[in-house]
C-alpha cells in the first residue's frame, strides 16, 4: 500500500503541534461529514482519508513511526468507523452554541435522521446576531399506524434475516484487510419487524412529511461554514420509544463591502482626501453600532492603521476591535484648471515637506 501524504490531507505542516493537528481535523471532518453531504460518494471518501490521517498523525508513536518512514502500511489497520476518541471531537463539532446535542444521547435511544439546511445570512446579521424564522420540511411519526408501517398490528412480522434484532454482521475484503461490521439489517432497515400488509396513510414508510416553522436566535459573531445544531428537531424515529434526529443549519455568510473580518476583530479602509490627509480632520467610520466621527491628525500618511478598541465583534464574553486603514484618496478627472492650481502649490513647497522623498533621493545618489 503506498504511503499517503497525511499532512496534505489535512492541511498542516510537517512540524504541526497536536493541537494544530486536532483542530485541522475538525474542519475537514465538519466539512466532509457524511450527515452533511448524504450520498456523495467523493465527500465520504474524503471523510475516510480524513479519519486515516488523524489516526496516524494524531497518535504520537503512529506519527513517528510515520515520519521516520518505519510504518508498515500493508499491515496496518484502520479503526472501523471513527478510532478511539473521536467522538468528543465530533461531540464539540455539532453541539456548540449552546444547542446541546452529542454522541451519548443518541446511543441510549434510536434515533431519526437529522435535517441539514443552509441558513442565508448578511455579514451584519452573522456580525451582531439576529433572529431567524425557519420553514423546513420533516418526517414525523404516521398519525396512523404510528410508525409502524402497517396497517394493523397483525400485519407485521419478525424480521427472518436479523431474528428481529435490527442488526446483521457483514465481512468485506479491501485494501485495509478483511473488515467486520455490524450494521443495520438491509432487510428491514434497521427494525427487525416486516410489514406485509403497509398502513395507507403513509404507504408503509411509517413517517408522512409535514412543514414546519421555528424561530432561532442565531448568536453574534457566527462563522461561515457554522454549523448550529438543534436538537430534537429532526426526523422523527420510526422506532416505538425512539426520538427525532436534529436540525443542522449550515450558515452561509455573505462577504461585506466595507469590512473584512479576522476572528473577531474588523478592518476597514477609510478613503480620506489630500487635504484631510495634510491638515487634519474629521472623518466617517463605520462600526457594527452606527457610522463614527473620528478626528485624524494634521500629515496623517497614507496606510496609516489606528484602532478602536471594543468595536469589533462581540462573541459571548470575547469582543474583538475594530482596525481603520487610512487610504489618502489621489484625486482623479482633474481639469486644466485644477491641474495648474495643483502644480503652482507644488512649486511653493520643497523636499523639507516631503522627507521620505529627500531621504530616498539621498539614499540613490549615495549609489553612484
Amino acid at each position: 500500500m503506498p504511503k499517503k501524504d497525511y499532512y496534505a490531507i489535512l492541511g498542516v505542516d510537517k512540524n504541526a503541534t497536536e493541537d494544530q493537528i486536532k483542530s485541522a481535523y475538525r474542519q475537514k471532518a465538519k466539512q466532509y461529514h457524511p450527515d452533511l453531504h448524504p450520498n456523495d460518494a467523493e465527500c465520504a471518501e474524503k471523510f475516510k482519508e480524513c479519519n486515516e490521517a488523524y489516526e496516524i498523525l494524531g497518535n504520537a508513536e503512529n506519527r513517528r513511526k510515520y515520519d521516520s518512514g518505519e510504518m508498515d502500511f500493508d499491515g496496518f489497520q484502520f479503526s472501523q468507523g471513527m478510532p478511539h476518541g473521536f467522538e468528543d471531537i465530533f461531540d464539540s463539532i455539532f453541539s456548540g452554541f449552546g444547542f446541546g446535542g452529542g454522541r451519548s444521547a443518541r446511543q441510549q435511544n434510536p434515533v431519526g435522521s437529522d435535517i441539514t439546511q443552509t441558513i442565508d445570512l448578511t455579514f451584519m446579521e452573522a456580525a451582531k446576531g439576529v433572529a431567524k424564522e425557519i420553514n423546513f420540511v420533516r418526517q414525523e411519526r404516521c398519525p396512523s399506524c404510528g410508525g409502524s408501517g402497517a396497517a394493523s398490528a397483525a400485519d407485521v412480522k419478525t424480521c427472518d434475516k436479523c431474528n428481529g434484532s435490527g442488526r446483521v454482521q457483514y465481512t468485506t475484503n479491501s485494501i485495509f484487510g478483511r473488515q467486520v461490521t455490524i450494521g443495520a439489517c438491509d432487510r428491514c432497515g434497521g427494525t427487525g419487524k416486516i410489514v406485509t400488509k403497509p398502513c395507507k396513510e403513509c404507504g408503509g414508510r411509517g413517517v408522512v412529511n409535514k412543514r414546519k416553522k421555528l424561530n432561532i436566535n442565531i448568536p453574534s459573531g457566527i462563522e461561515n461554514g457554522s454549523i448550529l445544531s438543534v436538537n430534537g428537531q429532526g426526523n422523527a424515529s420510526k422506532s416505538a420509544g425512539g426520538t427525532n434526529g436534529n436540525l443542522l443549519l449550515v450558515m452561509n455568510v455573505a462577504n461585506s463591502k466595507i469590512f473584512k473580518r479576522d476572528d473577531l476583530n474588523l478592518y476597514v479602509e477609510a478613503p480620506v482626501s489630500l487635504s484631510t490627509a495634510v491638515n487634519g480632520g474629521d472623518i466617517e467610520i463605520p462600526t457594527l453600532s452606527g457610522i463614527e466621527v473620528q478626528h485624524i491628525a494634521e500629515g496623517t500618511k497614507n496606510g496609516e492603521t489606528f484602532r478602536l478598541r471594543g468595536k469589533g465583534i462581540s462573541a459571548g464574553r470575547k469582543v474583538g476591535d475594530l482596525y481603520v486603514r487610512v487610504v489618502v484618496e489621489v484625486p482623479v478627472s482633474v481639469n486644466k484648471t485644477e491641474k495648474k492650481t495643483l502644480e503652482q502649490f507644488e512649486k511653493s513647497l520643497n523636499l523639507k515637506n516631503y522627507p521620505k522623498r529627500k531621504e530616498y533621493l539621498d539614499n540613490i545618489s549615495k549609489l553612484y
